[in-house]
């Protein structure tokens, strides 16, 4: 690890660090445009991959297309961890996408759940979900008709903002868990 003292968007500065051989470059100023180009010069020195502290809302969709692979958002990350924290039952962690269109979630199957004890295939899913991985006895499954979900298991799902809620509740404890 190498951590730089200096003028990030000094040529000089990124060849002394190596930046070329570098697996990853970090850009966190307090100053977004500062991250950007540090981003972007990283990458022009052949860094394979950058990530950029972004606290303007308005750059992010300006940057992906300008190289950047990773916009760290401080505001994402906010709304995210309040996320976590007002979601109930077994879910473990939401991620806010683009300014709310949807969210990623991350929870356990109970007993009680619709998803467990039955193949995909005869599962209905509500509109707006769509089902991205599943987390059994420590192994990424892709899921398919025939995968059959277990109590316990870590189930990792899309949902537009319409349909959070009926997620909510596919995951929610019952009083038949207790």
């Amino acid at each position: 690890t190498v951590v730089l003292n200096g003028d990030v968007l000094d040529p000089e500065i990124l060849e002394e660090a190596s930046v070329a051989a570098a697996e990853a470059v970090v850009a966190v100023t307090n100053d977004d445009e500062t991250n950007i180009l540090a981003g972007l010069l990283a990458k022009r020195y052949g860094c394979r991959r950058t990530m950029t502290l972004i606290n303007k809302t308005t750059y992010n969709a300006l940057v992906a297309p300008l190289g950047i692979d990773v916009v760290i958002s401080p505001r994402a990350i906010t709304v995210s961890n309040i996320l976590q924290h007002v979601r109930r039952g077994r879910i473990h962690a939401v991620h806010s996408l683009h300014e709310g269109f949807g969210e990623l979630i991350e929870a356990d199957a109970l007993e009680t759940s619709s998803l467990v004890g039955k193949p995909l295939r005869e599962v209905k899913l509500p509109a707006g979900v769509l089902l991205g991985a599943v987390v059994h006895d420590g192994k990424v499954v892709s899921p398919r008709g025939n995968t059959v979900i277990k109590p316990g298991d870590r189930v990792i799902l899309f949902a537009t903002a319409d349909a959070v809620k009926k997620v909510e509740k596919m995951f929610s404890v019952r009083l038949e868990y207790f």
